[in-house]
C-alpha cells in the first residue's frame, strides 16, 4: 500500500522506521506534501530482503525519475538498502534519526535510553523489547509513553498517535538488520550508494551521531550533516526542532 501526497511528479518518499511503525511517517509527508508531491511507502514484508524488493516496487510503478528516500529510524537503513540495490531509483538519501551502522556503537544507545528512566520503567521497557508480538493495546500505549520519555527532548502532545505499530514485523525484520550490522554486510551495502547522502539528528538522540558519521568516514563516504538542537530521535514529533526540520527538508528538495 502507498498513500500519496500533493501532486505529481511525485519528488520524495518518506520510508517509516520500526521495523513495523505503520505510519510513522506520515506527518512529514502531510507537511511536505503541500509543497511537493510525496509517497508513503506502506511496509508489509517480514524479512529484510523481502522489504528491499517491496520498496522497489512500490517506487517502480510511481516515478518517472530517481526520487529523494527520507528514512527515519529502522528506515533510514532501508533506503539505504535500496539505494545500493537499485540505485536508478534513487537521486538522494536523508537519514533521520539513524541508528549505528555499525555494532561497536550500538551498546550506547541502551545506556542513555536507561539512563532517562527509572528502575521501573527500565524493567518495563526491557520486557517489551523482548516480547513486541505479545504486547497488549494497553501495553503498547505504555511503551508509547516509555518512548517518549527515552527517545525525545519535548514531544507535541498526541505524537506518534497516528502510528500502529506491528510487533510481529519488528521481531522478525529487527534480529536480521542487527546480524547484518554485526557481521558488516549494512556498510558493505552502504559502500556501494553512489547518491548524496544528507544526515539529520538530533542533539538528544539516544542513538550516537558517531555510529553513523565515523564507519562513513573510514570509507570515505561523503555526506552532509544537520545537527538539530533540543532534538530527540523523531525531529517531526518535537516542539523545538521541527519547524527547522521541515525548512532543512526543504531546501534539500529544491536543490
Amino acid at each position: 500500500m502507498i498513500r500519496f501526497y500533493g501532486e505529481k511528479p511525485y519528488r520524495a518518499a518518506v520510508i517509516h522506521g520500526g521495523p513495523g511503525d505503520i505510519g510513522g511517517m506520515r506527518p512529514v509527508a502531510e507537511r511536505l506534501g503541500k509543497t511537493f508531491g510525496v509517497m508513503e511507502p506502506i511496509q508489509s514484508q517480514y524479512t529484510t530482503i523481502a522489504l528491499v524488493m517491496e520498496l522497489r516496487r512500490q517506487l517502480g510503478l510511481h516515478i518517472k525519475e530517481p526520487i529523494t528516500l527520507i528514512g527515519h529510524s529502522w528506515g533510514a537503513w532501508l533506503s539505504l538498502l535500496v539505494a545500493s540495490c537499485y540505485p536508478f531509483l534513487v537521486e538522494r538519501v536523508v537519514l533521520v534519526g539513524c541508528p549505528p551502522l555499525e555494532e561497536i556503537y550500538a551498546g550506547h544507545i541502551h545506556e542513555r535510553r536507561m539512563k532517562r528512566l527509572s528502575k521501573e520503567e527500565q524493567e518495563r521497557f526491557i520486557w517489551y523489547m523482548k516480547h513486541m508480538a505479545a504486547i497488549t493495546a494497553e501495553g503498547w500505549e505504555d511503551l508509547r509513553q516509555l518512548m517518549i520519555k527515552a527517545d525525545h527532548y519535548a514531544q507535541k502532545p498526541n505524537a506518534s498517535s497516528y502510528a500502529q505499530m506491528d510487533g510481529k514485523m519488528y521481531e522478525r525484520v529487527w534480529p536480521e538488520a542487527i546480524e547484518m550490522r554485526r557481521n558488516g554486510n549494512l556498510m558493505r551495502y552502504i559502500q556501494s550508494v553512489a547518491c548524496p547522502i544528507h544526515i539529520i539528528h538530533g542533539d538528544y538522540d539516544p542513538h550516537p551521531l558517531e555510529g553513523i558519521i565515523n564507519p562513513l568516514d573510514s570509507l570515505c563516504i561523503p555526506y552532509r550533516l544537520q545537527i538539530l538542537q533540543k532534538c530527540g530521535h523523531a525531529p517531526f514529533d518535537e516542539i523545538f526542532a521541527e519547524e527547522r526540520f521541515y525548512q532543512i527538508l526543504e531546501q534539500i528538495l529544491r536543490s
